[in-house]
């Protein structure tokens, strides 16, 4: 019985409660760490800070800096939680779902979660796509729940799909191209070397994570369809986010609630196209995406002959749910707005780097990939390490007989796969915020499938360091 109460009460952790530890911790350590700089790869360090109280109360300046430095995310999520809000004011969500569970959900659940998982690994790999997913997690999930499986499921494809196809990454820009951009900027490769050398190769590697992805998602998946006593989060009330679909037979959409769902699809067709290419020559941010949803929610609204006042009390209710999540984010991105104000962030990355030289090219490759995912949990941002850490990690991979396609290799795969795993990176919370798992049932879901993912990319810098060095 001790042992069951202690479980229960390690499991109650809360997600802002463990942010605001690192928060604490790493400010704490700025009076420890030697600050310094990186000025192309070259580490300089610099006085140290005395201990007062500006310094300290840095520790409590990050959340507030954290949330600014966030705030186009938290305002997507806002926004798209008054959106979702609207739409299910409407009936349009609900109605849609139980009509498609009706249609074929039963006879073809499983190549529903397999087409999720898979459309989410083509907008994470080939366009690096992560936080832009997060307005369709809640539609997702309700999906997921609706055809009969647990919310764990749900967020694993909304994490795994994207965040898998985002780390072998064959055209992803906020990474590989970052990287070698800046291997050609510093002179490393010549002026006309491809940002996205190795595409090849990549492909084939995001071909194996996403098998991988659908394999171990679809076991668990069937497991718990066919016993739900053996889901991970069994006993969890989600009826707030689970649709009741006793009565499917007898849901029917109105004219009104199909051109509200065809509003949701021309904002989604419109988010892929806008982000992708753009519209007059304008490359959409994540600022446009938040627009698009705000638009369509008061279309919506009209649409389903709501008034002023209707969706503008549906559109509030819908981001009170979201404001947790929004703020998770600013908490999150504190971690790194304490240590980049004590100009720590390039003694730590200086340090640990170090630790590479001397070593043989398969065992730099693979400290590469362990370095990265260490600093993944300080320096969420993809493209932000890249900048700061390719100038360091391209000469010395250089020298130890890695091209700079294995070392932007290794760099990816330590990027991408703790970015499914460290509790400092919001995003993650935030999937899983709308799933209401834990990190500690996540991370009993994901720990197994993170070690085959490691593997994975053991063996791939190996494979690249046999075919280009």
């Amino acid at each position: 019985m001790a042992k069951e109460k202690k479980e229960k009460k390690g499991f109650s952790v809360n997600p802002f409660v463990l942010i605001f530890c690192v928060v604490f911790v790493m400010g704490l350590l700025t009076f420890v760490i030697t600050p310094g700089t990186l000025t192309d790869g070259v580490y300089t360090a610099l006085p140290r800070n005395e201990f007062n109280f500006n310094n300290f109360f840095n520790i409590f300046r990050a959340v507030p800096y954290g949330l600014k430095d966030s705030a186009n995310i938290m305002i997507l999520i806002l926004i798209m939680g008054g959106a979702l809000g609207v739409y299910k004011k409407t009936g349009a969500i609900d109605n849609g779902i139980a009509t498609m569970v009706h249609r074929f959900g039963k006879s073809f659940h499983s190549v529903v979660l397999v087409t999720f998982i898979t459309v989410f690994s083509v907008l994470g790999g080939f366009m690096g796509w992560i936080e832009v997913l997060i307005p369709f997690v809640p539609l997702v999930v309700a999906v997921v729940l609706a055809l009969g499986y647990d919310s764990l499921t749900a967020v694993a494809i909304c994490i795994v799909g994207p965040m898998a196809g985002f780390m072998a990454g064959p055209t992803n820009l906020l990474t590989v191209s970052v990287c070698n951009q800046v291997a050609i900027d510093l002179g490393f490769v010549p002026a006309d070397y491809d940002v996205l050398t190795g595409l090849n190769f990549r492909l084939v590697l995001w071909v194996v994570v996403t098998l991988v992805g659908i394999l171990y998602i679809m076991t668990y998946a069937n497991r718990v369809h066919k016993d739900p006593s053996k889901s991970l989060v069994a006993g969890m009330d989600v009826s707030d986010i689970r649709l009741d679909t006793s009565n499917v037979a007898d849901a029917k959409l109105t004219g009104r609630q199909v051109v509200v769902l065809l509003t949701i699809l021309a904002a989604i067709v419109m988010t892929i196209i806008g982000m992708r290419v753009g519209f007059n020559g304008v490359v959409w941010a994540l600022d446009d995406v938040s627009a698009i949803f705000l638009c369509s929610a008061l279309i919506s609204g009209l649409v389903g002959k709501m008034k002023g006042g209707e969706i503008a009390n549906a559109f509030v209710e819908g981001a009170k749910g979201s404001i947790s999540g929004a703020l998770v984010v600013g908490f999150a991105r504190g971690v790194y707005w304490v240590m980049n104000a004590a100009n720590i962030n390039a003694t730590v990355i200086h340090t640990l780097t170090e630790l590479l030289r001397g070593t043989s090219p398969l065992v730099a490759a693979i400290g590469i990939i362990i370095i990265v995912s260490l600093i993944n949990g300080l320096i969420p941002s993809g493209s932000a390490k890249g900048a700061l850490l390719a100038p360091i990690l391209v000469p010395i991979g250089l020298e130890l007989g890695l091209s700079v396609q294995t070392t932007v290799l290794a760099f990816q795969f330590g990027d991408g796969i703790t970015n499914m795993f460290w509790f400092s990176y919001g995003t993650l919370l935030i999937f899983l915020g709308y799933g209401k798992v834990s990190i500690q049932k996540w991370w009993k879901f994901f720990v197994p499938l993170m070690i085959i993912f490691f593997l994975i990319g053991f063996v791939s810098v190996g494979i690249s360091i046999s075919m280009v060095g």
